[in-house]
């Protein structure tokens, strides 16, 4: 039980660092990088700015409150309190900073604006889907998708992003267009490489410890199948317990293994392909 709440302890603060980090890295990005430049950030951060830059008495600390309510109720429902409390701390922490970092020119070229500041983004965003929550607004829907679909969060953030390229293209012309494309490849390439999650492993548990194993593994999100086995050289029962989850809840299955059970042996494959449901316990 010690060990549990440790690795609870150490999970929790691991998640309140990183959210914390994007708040004070996107206000940076935003603030001395892109509205430098003029260059347009993703999702309802890019919103924002648009907004922003078409009313200038609309602050982005009201847009980004106002645009992420409906979206954090949505997250309630499907994805539970403890991921709207970290995404709510992210959140909150970039509308503070933004509200406290002083606009500031440190870069005049602003193709370097653009790739700082969009890198600054897209690495802090993956770092938060590591650890298994989002950063508000539209990475909500996001990750919701790439949870359903099992494909890239990239893939997604594009199709969402290209709205606000259209609009910046409508509202400024082809001028300030050209710096947003590249910030949001920029963006969402370093997300998707900071995101391990977005691929699927199949865990292989190997235990003496299956029972008890087995009472935690039911509060886990992914269903377990358990085999009985038998070691070639000692001849005494090993149990297989095989588990197909998102690579980046391997730290959480990792973590709640290691407590109930310091002994066991993990390997760990990439799924390449899946059919099927795989919610269930067989025991």
């Amino acid at each position: 039980m010690a060990k549990a709440n440790v690795v609870s302890f150490r999970r929790t603060g691991k998640s309140i660092f990183f959210a914390l980090l994007y708040g004070l890295l996107s206000a940076i990005a935003i603030n001395d990088f892109l509205n430098v430049t003029n260059s347009y950030s993703v999702g309802v951060l890019g919103a924002a700015q648009l907004i922003h830059a078409l009313n200038g008495h609309l602050s982005m600390s009201l847009l980004m409150t106002l645009f992420n309510v409906p979206l954090f109720i949505f997250a309630w429902r499907v994805f539970g309190f403890r991921y709207i409390l970290f995404s709510g701390l992210a959140a909150l922490a970039n509308i503070v900073f933004l509200g406290i970092i002083p606009p500031m020119v440190l870069v005049k070229d602003p193709l370097t604006n653009t790739i700082i500041g969009s890198a600054m983004i897209g690495l802090s965003v993956g770092w938060c889907f590591n650890n298994g929550f989002t950063t508000g607004g539209t990475d909500i829907i996001v990750t919701y998708c790439q949870r359903r679909f099992h494909k890239n969060v990239g893939f997604f953030a594009n199709t969402v992003n290209g709205l606000i390229a259209l609009l910046t293209l409508i509202f400024f012309g082809p001028g300030r267009i050209i710096y947003t494309i590249i910030g949001m490849l920029t963006v969402n390439g370093l997300m998707d490489y900071a995101f391990a999650s977005q691929t699927d492993v199949m865990v292989v548990i190997f235990t003496k410890r299956a029972d008890k194993l087995i009472k935690q593994l039911r509060k886990f999100t992914h269903g377990a199948t358990v085999l009985r086995g038998e070691g070639a050289y000692t001849g005494k029962p090993t149990d297989v317990i095989m588990v197909v989850t998102p690579r980046g809840q391997f730290t959480f299955l990792r973590d709640l293994v290691k407590a109930v059970d310091a002994n066991a042996f993990m390997s760990i494959q990439k799924s390449d392909v899946e059919q099927g449901e795989y919610t269930h316990y067989s025991l």
